[in-house]
């Protein structure tokens, strides 16, 4: 079996529109290790400056209609919130 090809990325040195860039460039790539670490550190980012895992919530998902694109932004960030895929849309199903 061939060995998966793995590489490393310090994502506390870089700034926000470097970790977003790096998200859309990973996205569909499989490395899904790093952008797990790439979406926690933009929470953690968010909740140092004092947002509320609800207001997260509805800023990533604000504009999504709430069907199927809803479902698919839950799945991608739930687990980096430490949500359940159902906890993410009943949040932003609060208005």
């Amino acid at each position: 079996m061939p060995k998966q090809s793995s590489w490393k990325v310090d994502v506390k040195s870089l700034s926000h529109n470097q970790i977003v860039d790096l998200l859309e460039k990973l996205q569909g790539g499989g490395q899904q290790d790093i952008i797990l670490s790439l979406r926690q550190e933009l929470i953690g980012r968010a909740r140092i400056r004092g947002l509320s895992d609800a207001e997260i919530v509805r800023s990533l998902s604000r504009a999504v209609p709430r069907s199927l694109r809803l479902q698919e932004v839950a799945k991608e960030w739930a687990e980096a919130l430490g949500l359940t895929v159902e906890e993410f849309k009943r949040i932003a199903n609060v208005r």
